[in-house]
């Protein structure tokens, strides 16, 4: 028998593998569940051992009975799950029959799952066939654990003084009652009614400011009325600092606290039970776990939360909005991890191959009318999903996938393990599939799982407008735009790793007759044209093989226009040498997956009826971009590249691997247009730029990955700059010099917002989705260009090349970068990159100038350029233009990186005036 105690869990169970279609169902066996559920009922073992056959193993029999069974149980449901023939064996009447038991014996509860062979009694030719009996057992599979809390509304008791502590969290109770809710071990609920005070306070720096643009104050410290206190019965003591005394009994205070446990009780640690009960069933959180509900004067209900199991175990945040306040290790998992980590780390599995067979029905009929908002559209999805999978070193015993809670999951099964226990956590996207024994490290082995469900269509990663909520914009569109269907990594529309990794992918998509898909991956040659036939009917299926390694698998579904631009070829240029032997052989030694160097792609253009103008337009531009990133970086990620351009109300982008969704906005009323012309991520003096972006993508967020959102400025960061050094190659030094400039007016702007390093919650305390742009995507791409001046070009662009080479098809982190900077410059730049992407100062800077005689040479004079820095020292590359009388012009970059740094620089001519950054280059406010 296997215990299984997990945490947070609702829960279903699985299915066998998959085999022919037996001659009987489960429904033919139900005489013999009920008669198993009155078994179960009554714990009675003899019981048990009369539904076996004559010929049974009787002792083996009465030792599962044993197991299994329960006495004083006061409530019982068996449930027939699945039913498979069992190879190899030639009786045409025996089975294999997957029930669920669940028990309640009180408020405590248990789930089994039991494996039965069961065959058919033989009966005289002629005569009716006889009843089923069992005649083997595995298991059981037990999740153990489980209660039903109520709190104790019979004793209540004097909160006064009451401490509650967590690490950088106090609730402190001024007056007021305590109610508790307790388990066989001791309390494990506390509900508070009165006057408290909750006092927030994080040690780290980047933390503490965002605490400040939510309250106004580095320590948040708050009135509270109610709270609702979840914990393990064993730190009870430690986290609680009063001992609780009695009071009289208050029935006004006695229905707040009802209240409040009804309403903040369901919340965490639930396990979805429905199937076999109609109470609500809790599992204890761990020792190390902490949820704090607390209902505020001033800011409504916060939930403070230790999660030991996360890599950011300590989080405060708001649930309706749903808005992080604070999230960061705790003092004990910054000692172990350090400033750079994964979210993958230690991972105890990885995701080698994927195979997607799905059929998607689109639902919706999105806009009615051209002023109407558009309706949430979405596909219904039946679907199955193979995972070709290698357990790590450790052995496994259980495995968590995300998949939407959307999706109801009818099997998981193993060919090599057999029938697998799965559970889902309640209200999350969490599906958590138990192993019958620990798989040992380094063993391979599949899943199936199978699903359907309706899942609404993702928005665009990229949907600038679209983001501005507080702007309250509802654009008036000139047409209707095309219905699309995006599914995405954000939905989890298919089974996959907590965290982000890499596996290669064979797809079916299967769509109705009048919709086209594109998706990560070849397109099979047999597939049929994305654009549909004249009055089509019935359903097409498309196949695409993912040959490169990808981090998540993507596809849009929607009506493409016939007037497709053919397919292109685009060929790698090699300014940079291309990616060699020498090079993938290096990058598999670090552990990389390093698939295959290309030289050449197929480029293809789609779109739907109101983009197909264009088509011929964006082939050609988006050919000149590929060209010159490949010829930057010295390879071509993947073979294929197909543009899909799709009518949308607004401006925005996505851009998994093998594709770039891309929307053509309808035309608008110009209110919508003045606001995007105001945006960080707008160049209005280079329209290409948001194009070059997204395609920029397909190396930089895909090729070469991210390890965690603090690391989200390696995609957009360089996508950013990759783009500004195509409007250079493209249109010149004036566009580039235009987009730097913008580049640090948005940076300096909103740079006190918080370090690069905050990733996605940069500016969403505030509902200013312009603050994560300005910063993770311009500051970003700034810190790459001082980055560039401070090390040369040479080495600026070894050290790119480096780090592609080395992380690509491998989620990157900061370290990874510094790492090969370093490798290539031969220095030191971690204070470089702890400034600019994880501290959000400025430098601040006075400069001033002379001219003297050289020392050397009287005849002649030289200029002194001299800047002193105030407060934090940073390394920032500063450009001083020496503009001469004659017109003649020269720049040089000046290295700032102590309090007062001087350079010498001769004079070939009269100097008229200097000019300090003028490329805009620098993020510093530089005085004279």
């Amino acid at each position: 028998m296997k215990w299984v105690t997990l945490v947070g869990l609702s829960l279903c169970l699985l299915v066998l593998p998959a085999a022919a279609q037996p001659p009987v169902a489960v429904a033919d066996l139900e005489p013999l569940v009920a008669e198993l559920q009155a078994v179960v009922e009554t714990g009675d073992r003899e019981s048990f051992l009369a539904l076996l056959p004559p010929d049974a193993d009787r002792v083996g029999a009465y030792q599962f009975a044993v197991r299994a069974l329960q006495a004083s149980v006061s409530r019982a449901v068996v449930v027939g799950r699945f039913l498979a023939p069992i190879e190899d064996v030639p009786e045409p009447d025996r089975y294999r029959l997957t029930v669920d038991v669940f028990t309640e014996i009180g408020d405590q509860g248990q789930l089994q799952t039991w494996q039965l062979e069961v065959t058919r009694l033989a009966t005289a030719s002629g005569t009716p066939p006889g009843p089923w009996r069992i005649a083997g057992h595995d298991g059981p599979e037990v999740l153990d654990g489980l209660y039903h809390l109520t709190l104790n509304l019979a004793e209540q008791f004097d909160a006064s003084g009451l401490v509650i502590t967590a690490e950088d969290m106090e609730l402190r109770m001024a007056s007021g009652a305590a109610f508790v809710s307790q388990i066989a071990s001791g309390a494990t609920a506390l509900v508070l009614v009165g006057d408290g005070t909750l006092v927030f306070s994080p040690a780290p720096e980047a933390e503490r400011r965002q605490i400040e643009i939510f309250s106004g104050r580095e320590t948040l410290e708050t009135a509270f009325t109610h709270a609702f206190v979840r914990l393990n019965p064993l730190t009870f003591a430690a986290r609680v600092k009063a001992a609780l005394e009695p009071m009289d009994i208050d029935k006004k205070e006695v229905d707040q606290a009802q209240q409040i446990f009804n309403e903040f009780a369901g919340l965490t640690f639930v396990v979805e039970l429905s199937d076999f009960s109609d109470r609500t069933w809790w599992l204890t959180p761990s020792t190390g776990n902490l949820v704090a509900e607390v209902r505020t004067k001033e800011y409504g209900d916060l939930t403070y939360t230790v999660a030991e199991q996360q890599a950011e175990d300590v989080s405060l945040y708001t649930r309706n909005p749903s808005r992080v306040i604070a999230l960061y290790p705790s003092v004990s998992k910054r000692a172990e991890q350090g400033r750079y980590y994964s979210t993958g780390r230690g991972e105890p599995f990885d995701v080698l191959d994927y195979d997607i067979n799905a059929s998607l029905e689109p639902q919706g009929v999105g806009r009615q009318s051209i002023r109407a908002r558009p309706t949430l559209l979405g596909c219904w999805f039946e679907a199955t999903a193979r995972l070709a999978i290698r357990v790590a070193d450790e052995p496994l015993a259980s495995m968590t996938l995300q998949l939407s809670d959307a999706f109801r999951v009818h099997s998981v099964s193993s060919r090599e393990l057999g029938s697998l226990l799965f559970f889902r956590l309640s209200g999350r996207d969490d599906l958590i599939v138990n192993l019958p024994s620990e798989v040992p490290g380094g063993t391979e082995f599949t899943i199936l799982v199978t699903y359907s469900g309706l899942l609404q269509a993702d928005e665009l990663e990229e949907n600038w407008i679209g983001r501005m909520r507080s702007l309250d914009i509802n654009p008036v569109t000139y047409g209707i735009p095309e219905r699309r269907y995006l599914y995405t990594n954000s939905s989890h529309w298919y089974p996959h790793p907590l965290a982000s990794d890499y596996a290669t992918a064979t797809m079916a998509l299967t769509i109705p007759a009048d919709y086209g898909v594109v998706a990560s991956g070849d397109p099979d040659d047999e597939n049929p044209p994305l654009a549909s036939p004249e009055e089509p009917t019935g359903r097409r299926t498309f196949s695409f093989i993912t040959v490169q390694p990808t981090r998540y698998l993507s596809c849009l579904v929607t009506r493409f226009a016939s007037e497709g631009a053919p397919h292109r070829e685009v060929v790698l240029e090699p300014a940079a040498p291309p990616l060699g032997p020498s090079d993938m052989l290096r990058a598999s030694q670090l552990g990389a997956l390093p698939g295959v160097a290309y030289d050449s792609l197929s480029l293809s253009v789609e779109a739907n009826p109101f983009g197909r103008d264009r088509v011929d337009e964006l082939a050609e531009e988006s050919a000149k971009i590929l060209r010159f990133y490949a010829s930057l970086l010295g390879d071509i990620p993947y073979p294929t590249f197909t543009l899909a351009l799709s009518d949308s109300r607004l401006p925005g982008g996505h851009s998994p691997a093998y594709f770039v969704l891309l929307n053509q906005p309808l035309p608008v009323h110009g209110r919508l247009m003045r606001t995007w012309r105001t945006d960080p991520v707008a160049f209005s003096n280079f329209p290409s730029f948001f194009l070059a972006h997204e395609i920029a993508h397909q190396w930089w967020g895909q090729a070469v990955g991210w390890k965690n959102y603090h690391d989200q400025w390696l995609s957009e960061g360089l996508a950013q700059y990759f783009a500004a050094l195509y409007a250079r190659e493209a249109r010149g030094d004036a566009v580039f010099e235009d987009i730097l400039a913008q580049l640090r007016r948005w940076s300096i702007r909103h740079t006190d917002q918080g370090p690069v390093s905050l990733g996605y919650r940069l500016g969403q305390l505030a509902e200013e989705p312009r603050v994560f742009r300005a910063l993770v995507y311009n500051k970003g791409a700034l810190v790459m260009h001082m980055l560039r001046r401070l090390v040369g070009d040479d080495v600026f662009f070894r050290g790119l090349r480096r780090f592609y080479r080395d992380m690509r098809f491998r989620p990157a982190g900061t370290g990874d970068l510094v790492s090969a900077f370093e490798a290539e410059s031969g220095r030191s730049l971690e204070t470089f990159f702890g400034r600019w992407i994880h501290e959000f100062d400025l430098p601040t800077l006075q400069f001033d100038y002379r001219t003297e005689t050289r020392p050397t040479d009287a005849s002649k004079r030289d200029v002194v350029l001299r800047f002193r820095q105030e407060g934090k020292l940073f390394e920032i590359p500063v450009t001083v233009t020496l503009n001469y009388r004659s017109g003649a012009r020269d720049t040089i970059v000046v290295p700032v990186s102590q309090q007062t740094t001087e350079l010498r620089v001769p004079l070939t001519e009269p100097l008229k005036n200097l000019e300090v950054n003028r490329d805009n280059a620098a993020l510093a406010e530089i005085r004279d």
